[in-house]
């Protein structure tokens, strides 16, 4: 009887302890905020040169990639740079975020016909699985705004690597925007639905 009471009690003191799901939504304080609150560091969101960033989102979405404009980036390791410093401060203000970790570095970006590849450090691996293909998505959507690239070879610390694509499923070959349609936020008004007779 004893030892029931006993279990009873601690399985009631255990279950108080838990994280509790909040009723609504909330803001979280700055200092509690990790990558998506650190302080707005973006270019100037001017010229021709565009990169992607995860447009704010509803409780039941999940953030698309929205093109902002940067200055005019003269090559790709340029461009790359300027997406790496992610949001500028009005940008943030409308919830524009990055799922790219600020520790990630681009060593090396060179173009070879339609293929661009990236030298990046291991950063990218702290990421969870959505994390990871927003991250790349942004990427490679960006890296295909420079002339001519169609194709994104990342490679970790000079070795090639499989990357998980839009549905998940991992891709040991060049990316290209097509491996991630379902990230990209369109203009396109929804289809009427069709009636039935």
């Amino acid at each position: 009887m004893r030892r029931t009471l006993l279990i009873v009690i601690l399985a009631a003191l255990f279950a108080s302890c838990a994280i509790r799901e909040d009723g609504s939504p909330r803001d979280i304080p700055v200092t509690q905020r990790g990558n998506f609150g650190d302080p707005a560091t973006g270019d100037a969101a001017e010229g021709a040169s565009r990169i992607y960033l995860l447009s704010p989102v509803g409780t039941d979405e999940q953030p698309r990639l929205r093109a902002v404009s940067r200055n005019d980036a003269t090559d790709a390791e340029e461009l790359l740079t300027s997406l790496l410093a992610g949001a500028n401060e009005d940008e943030n203000a409308l919830g524009l975020t990055t799922a790219i970790p600020a520790d990630l570095a681009i060593e090396q970006a060179r173009t070879v016909g339609t293929r661009l590849t990236i030298d990046i450090n291991d950063a990218l691996s702290e990421l969870s699985d959505l994390g990871l293909r927003q991250a790349l998505a942004q990427i490679v959507a960006t890296a295909s705004e420079v002339d001519q690239v169609q194709q994104v070879r990342l490679r970790v610390n000079g070795q090639n690597q499989g990357w998980p694509t839009g549905d998940g499923e991992v891709a040991d070959r060049p990316l290209t925007i097509y491996d991630y349609p379902e990230f990209l936020e369109t203009s396109q008004p929804d289809f009427p639905a069709l009636a039935v007779t």
